[in-house]
Order: C-alpha cells, then structure tokens, then sequence
C-alpha cells in the first residue's frame, strides 16, 4: 500500500523548492537538509565544519544572499562556540534558516557575547566580521 495518512503536496513542494535552490546557489554543499512543512521551512547547515572562520561565513552568506527579508542572530554557547542562524524568504514564499558555528575565541576581539548570551545579528555585520577576520589572517 502507498497511499499516505496525510497528503504530501507540502513536503512535495518543499522538496522541489529545496532541490532547486540547492543546485543554483554557488555554495558548499549542505551536510545537513531538513524540511519542515508544518512551518513551510527548509533548513539547511552548509558543509563547512573544518573550514576556516571566514569560509564558515562566506558560506552562510553565499546560501542567504538570494533570500529576501534576511534576519539573524548568533549565540555565544556554553561550549565556546559562536552559533549563527540566518532566516529569509526565498522561492515560493518558503522560508530559508541556515546555520553554522565558529569558535567564539576567533570572533571574540569584534563580537562582545557573555555565556549564553544571543543577539540578532544582520549579514552585514557577518560580512564586516569576515572582514576583519581575515584582515587579521594577512598580518
């Protein structure tokens, strides 16, 4: 028997949506994909967990720069990690979360967070943090 329980044109949907976007956006390829269809959401954590600092950004920024309406925030966990999630919209109204970590140590002389502490942050700010990261990268 194949016939479902609950009707699956969400989950389709979402599907195609993801499928799509993941193929035309130039960014490493997601080492974790998850879809939601009660919150019409794709969630996506780019494969960059032994990248450096500053590709981790690039990357969030890359899956993100297509999406409208684009908010985020990060938390400095008690594990030592900067968490990082941005949010928008993108094709067919669908809404985009990605996510990634740095070490907060790399971050920590141009993001000010206490233990467990979390602000919103916006893409320009990750971009000018990724700026000055790697400016201290060339000294």
């Amino acid at each position: 028997m194949t016939a479902a329980l609950v009707p699956l044109t969400g989950i389709a949907k979402l599907a195609t949506v993801a499928v799509t976007y993941v193929g035309d956006t130039p960014a490493p390829e997601p080492c974790y994909l998850s879809l939601n269809p009660s919150s019409h959401t794709v969630e996506i954590q780019p494969d960059v967990r032994r990248a450096a600092p500053v590709a981790v950004l690039g990357a969030l920024l890359v899956w993100t720069h297509r999406l409208t309406g684009v908010t985020g925030d990060w938390w400095h966990t008690p594990g030592g990690d900067l968490r990082i999630t941005l949010t928008g919209r993108g094709p067919c109204g669908v809404r985009f979360l990605v996510y990634s970590s740095i070490t907060y140590g790399t971050a920590r002389r141009h993001v000010a967070l206490a233990k467990n502490a979390r602000e919103s942050v916006t893409p320009d700010e990750l971009y000018r943090l990724a700026l000055e990261l790697r400016k201290g990268q060339t000294k």
